[in-house]
């Protein structure tokens, strides 16, 4: 069976065929990210215009990587949510035309339920060694993203929350520090890469006190970040020590943020008893997170599932997919069916 992915919940347009559970026949990823970067962020207006100006092309342009043509195709699955309203939108007008005007069913996807999932795309031997298709009865999902960061217990199809962020999302953290520090936006991957040039155990950030023994808190540190560099200039510092510092703290305030995020999933697994770990969202493609997760978790005997780099942003795969296991549940969309720029995963 093929099936059309969409997705369009913030900046990234995409649609993909898939095949099955697991050969990818294309993805295709239009993403306005440099558009936003003059920004600092994410301007909503521009997302979503950017959505709509290349929704069609995306789509032509999957079916023609797929070698297929739209009618071949037996299945539409669509974000729901959550996301930016109008880019959402886009997404969902275009998957209910298509879907009617193919004559087939619709399916209505959770964004996040999604990333969890693309851990799970083996594509068929393609990333060998990076992927499993093989998904756990019983798992421990960590989300982690410019906008969720997220603890879940899965356990036959249903999904109980154990803990979230209470301010800011990892992502959002990165991206923070990363302007405190002139570097730029966004700021994952380039305080990622600086990092392994600096000491992590330069500045020793706090650990922020939580009630809640599976939450996440990131504001904190972002605003020591900022009173450290503040601190530093007054005392007058040269350029070239900036730069240095630049790394030390980059790789600092990424040694904090990653080891809470490894501690709070397996203290998370333990407690539920279980031997899987299963990571999705943007911050997944860190490669301390995947380093240390995978690393911790196997001396407890326990299996970390990460999704290959390419399926780590947001992407239409991941949308089929977990599109696919919908449909064979028989959770079918109807003609009713609207974006969800709030929707939860539980």
């Amino acid at each position: 069976m093929l099936t059309i992915g969409i997705e369009t919940s913030c900046d990234e347009t995409s649609c993909a065929v898939l095949e099955g559970q697991n050969r990818i026949r294309s993805n295709i990823v239009s993403s306005s990210l440099l558009r936003h970067v003059p920004y600092g962020g994410i301007v909503p207006e521009i997302a979503s215009r950017h959505c709509l100006e290349q929704i069609d092309f995306v789509f032509s342009q999957a079916l023609k990587q797929a070698r297929v043509k739209a009618k071949d195709c037996a299945l539409v699955a669509v974000t729901e949510g959550p996301g930016l309203i109008g880019s959402l939108l886009v997404g969902v007008c275009f998957a209910k035309a298509l879907s009617y005007g193919l004559g087939v069913p619709l399916v209505a996807v959770n964004h996040l339920d999604a990333h969890l999932e693309s851990a799970f795309i083996s594509n068929e031997g393609k990333f060998k060694g990076v992927l499993s298709s093989r998904k756990p009865a019983r798992y421990v999902g960590l989300l982690v993203s410019g906008g969720h960061t997220l603890l879940t217990y899965h356990v036959k199809n249903k999904v109980k929350k154990l803990g979230e962020t209470v301010d800011d999302a990892a992502g959002e953290a990165y991206d923070k520090v990363a302007k405190i520090l002139g570097l730029g936006y966004p700021g994952g991957p380039v305080i990622d890469r600086l990092s392994r040039e600096g000491n992590p155990r330069a500045i020793a950030f706090t650990k922020p006190k939580q009630s809640q023994r599976f939450g996440f808190s990131f504001s904190g540190i972002k605003t020591a970040v900022l009173y450290y560099v503040e601190k530093q200039k007054k005392r007058g510092i040269s350029p070239s020590a900036f730069k240095t510092m630049q790394k030390d703290i980059a790789a600092s305030f990424q040694h904090a943020v990653v080891q809470w995020l490894v501690e709070k999933t397996l203290d998370a697994a333990e407690v539920q008893r279980v031997k899987d770990i299963v990571v999705g969202g943007g911050v997944s493609a860190n490669s301390l997170l995947r380093e240390r997760l995978a690393a911790e978790g196997l001396l407890r005997g326990i299996t970390t599932h990460f999704p290959h780099l390419s399926l780590t942003n947001d992407n239409a795969v991941m949308i089929a997919r977990r599109g696919v296991d919908l449909y064979k549940r028989k959770q079918w969309a109807d003609w009713t069916l609207a974006a969800d720029p709030n929707l939860k995963m539980v």
